[in-house]
């Protein structure tokens, strides 16, 4: 590889997330000289790891593993780190709320509404959800819609609005039903989703789930490079030209694995298909800013939460945060959506302020005192702009979503957002990142040729 920032190799790939590492560690096993070009400062994505001095870690991104995601599972043990149970305190949400507490009315609307989606997730076509039956219906009417139309509970739409903030940081309004029940059958189900007993938020990664890309960066060693933005991919019969900060370098082939709502801002040569491009710019990215409070003790395990509707406090959501050596007992509180938005314009005093009188209104006064509180606005993260994924506004998903996927060209795309199983979630962006690396192979647009 050439230091005089003009060089070739068999496969770029754009992004250093973990679904782009995965598929240049495939290609690397393959026999492919790879590069992989990274724009921010550091390597991850959307997955961050704090680690303190005393080596207690916390995710500031992605920070759980379910017992149905094989690949990350794999991919922890082969790096050799280690899961630890999820402490299933400090829930403001259905898991500290159980239907047992509800009115018998109001317990038999939800379990009619949740039966009524499991109706319709089950329809769902995951490979191809324009063909979901009744794809285009389902697609022109937003999440807020179908809520006013089958919940007629105050109480159970303020439910339903914080567990869509929790787990898509994306309003109800925001996006489509059909975009819902892609999601929701992409992940397991509205009880996967939710975190309950065996679902998707059963273990925490003991290094932090940040710790995954570091060393697969590590093990990609110089073929990494961060502070290495794109800005122009000439494509065509003969190859591909990367033009980046202070590069130019010439492959067989190049693997997009950056949000959508980045890729967009890359100059195309000759320009993508415009159906493509404008699926791309519909697109929105979800919005979130996770809040830490660490303490001396782990109070909120000592008494009952305070009953406290979810929708007159900043956050949507909070749960113990714990690191699995028991220092630091800590408490994590997301902000979702539109207040995600609103926070993110506000000091972070005031910020901070606001999030401790709100914890303390749900776990009491103690709240109010943390040893340390640091959070982290993704908003703010200059080659993401939100997180934890995009999502497809209405009339967005039954018009080619699936084509997100589809390589064009010797361009292949990867990320969590073009997953079939997991979309949005860490093992989903895996399974990207191999499905990419697999189309070079198969191609055989990667295949190292003979260079004088």
């Amino acid at each position: 590889m050439s230091e005089d920032g003009n060089f070739r190799v068999d496969v770029v790939v754009v992004g250093a997330g973990i679904s782009g590492l995965e598929a240049a560690r495939m290609l690397q096993e393959a026999g492919l000289e790879v590069v992989v070009l990274e724009a921010h400062h550091r390597v991850g994505g959307r997955l961050l790891t704090r680690t303190l001095e005393d080596g207690s870690t916390f995710d500031l991104g992605g920070q759980w593993v379910g017992p149905d995601m094989p690949r990350v599972s794999r991919l922890i043990e082969q790096l050799g780190l280690h899961t630890y149970d999820q402490h299933d305190s400090g829930r403001i949400d259905l898991a500290a709320q159980p239907l047992s507490t509800m009115d018998k009315l109001v317990q038999a609307e939800w379990e009619w509404v949740k039966a009524k989606l499991d109706v319709l997730v089950e329809r769902v076509n995951l490979e191809r959800p324009s063909l979901t039956p009744d794809a285009a219906e389902l697609d022109v009417r937003s999440v807020e819609e179908w809520k006013r139309e089958n919940l007629d509970s105050p109480y159970l739409r303020n439910l339903f609005d914080q567990i869509i903030r929790t787990e898509y940081t994306i309003e109800p309004k925001d996006f489509s039903v059909l975009n819902l029940l892609y999601s929701l059958k992409s992940a397991g189900g509205f009880e996967g989703i939710l975190g309950l007993e065996r679902g998707n938020e059963t273990w925490r990664v003991q290094e932090g789930l940040g710790t995954l890309c570091e060393r697969m960066a590590q093990s990609l060693g110089e073929r990494v490079r961060t502070n290495c933005q794109v800005y122009e991919i000439q494509h065509g019969e003969k190859g591909v030209t990367i033009v980046a900060e202070g590069l130019i370098v010439q492959a067989e082939a190049v693997i997009l694995a950056i949000p959508p709502t980045q890729a967009i801002r890359i100059d195309f040569d000759p320009v993508l298909p415009r159906r493509r491009t404008r699926l791309m710019q519909r697109l929105e990215m979800g919005a979130v800013i996770k809040c830490f409070a660490l303490y001396d003790r782990p109070f909120w395990r000592e008494r009952p939460v305070n009953p406290v509707d979810p929708d007159k406090l900043i956050f949507d959501d909070t749960i113990d945060a714990t690191p699995a050596t028991g220092k630091h007992p800590a408490l994590v509180a997301f902000i979702g959506g539109d207040d995600a938005v609103l926070w993110s314009d506000k000091p972070p005093a005031i910020r901070r302020r606001a999030v401790l009188e709100d914890l303390a209104l749900v776990f009491g006064e103690e709240a109010l005192y943390p040893t340390l509180y640091f959070d982290h606005d993704w908003l703010t993260e200059p080659f993401i702009g939100g997180g934890d994924a995009c999502y497809a506004p209405p009339g967005v998903m039954s018009a080619g979503f699936e084509e997100l996927r589809s390589s064009i060209g010797r361009i292949h795309w990867a990320g969590t957002e073009t997953a079939v199983r997991y979309y949005g979630y860490v093992e989903g962006a895996l399974e990207a990142g191999e499905r990419a690396a697999k189309e070079v192979i198969r191609a055989g647009s990667g295949r190292p040729k003979a260079r004088g």
